[in-house]
């Protein structure tokens, strides 16, 4: 995506906004060693640090990220968001896992993509659903590009703003809790913190909208 120079303090305040939902999406995915890189180095907190604290409104940073060696890091994520016993993994990382149908939300959240003429990013070459926690956060991250840009303009950004408040109404709000409530208890500084980051994030920016 196209880096913009922003000037007006709104734009700015949404430029940060959208940096820290690409930073969650990218948490969320199964890690390459570059990402695992960046939190053994400290860069990933910091770089959350530097955004969370340009928001209009206040979230919860987490502290210590590293969760050990690259195979660790990789162990956890599996452990964490893909095994599990019969009832699946400790927390899905899709939507449509936790109830409302799953082809209906899966429907739903393309629906609003599909407005925004995005679609899903590939991950390590192949197509995920279009409701894993990753590509709804990736949107959001989007969503807040496009308004950092329009107020950057002097266009007006009341559109995005009200298909986020909408997409964190029906999806992220909801999703984002059971995840973090599922994950604190079970996963790893690194996961246990994100996840209570992106709940804090989507609930925060909610209440901002509304």
């Amino acid at each position: 995506m196209t880096t913009l120079a922003l000037q007006a303090p709104e734009a700015v305040t949404a430029g940060n906004q959208s940096k820290l939902y690409s930073l969650l999406s990218q948490a969320f995915r199964y890690p390459t060693e570059a990402f695992h890189q960046s939190v053994s180095n400290g860069q990933l907190a910091q770089e959350i640090s530097a955004v969370a604290g340009g928001l209009q409104y206040s979230v919860s940073v987490p502290g210590g990220l590293d969760t050990g060696s690259f195979g660790d890091t990789r162990q956890a994520h599996v452990e964490l968001f893909e095994l599990g016993g019969p009832d699946g993994p400790p927390a899905f990382v899709y939507e449509g896992e936790y109830g409302g149908g799953r082809l209906g939300v899966m429907e739903d959240v393309l629906r609003f993509y599909d407005h925004f003429g995005i679609s899903p990013s590939l991950d390590e070459g192949t197509r995920d659903r279009p409701d894993h926690i990753a590509n709804e956060l990736e949107f959001m991250h989007i969503l807040s590009f496009q308004e950092a840009a329009a107020i950057e303009s002097g266009s007006s950004p009341d559109a995005y703003q009200q298909a986020a408040r909408d997409f964190l109404r029906f999806h992220l709000v909801d999703f984002t809790k059971a995840i973090g409530d599922r994950t604190e208890p079970k996963g790893t500084p690194l996961y246990s913190g994100i996840a209570a980051l992106a709940r804090d994030l989507c609930q925060q920016h909610y209440q901002s909208l509304s």
